[in-house]
């Protein structure tokens, strides 16, 4: 199973943080940018395994977002 995701604003300091994250995958992932996007491509064996995936990687990026927001409004 394979699932594309792309979002739109996410700044260099969050792809840098997330594409390291990469390495440590329980599932086949590949983070890049792509047209001022980051894109995310996830591989796992079963549907199960592919909808937790997307809910891990969707979470961190959700907080890599959330902690540059308190860091930017102080």
């Amino acid at each position: 199973m394979r699932a594309e995701i792309k979002i739109d604003g996410i700044d260099e300091a969050i792809f840098k943080s997330i594409k390291q994250e990469e390495k440590e995958a329980i599932s086949r992932a590949k983070v890049y940018q792509s047209e001022e996007k980051l894109v995310l491509e996830i591989e796992a064996e079963d549907v199960s395994d592919l909808r937790a995936a997307i809910n891990s990687w969707l979470r961190l990026i959700k907080m890599c977002v959330e902690v540059e927001e308190v860091l930017k409004n102080g």
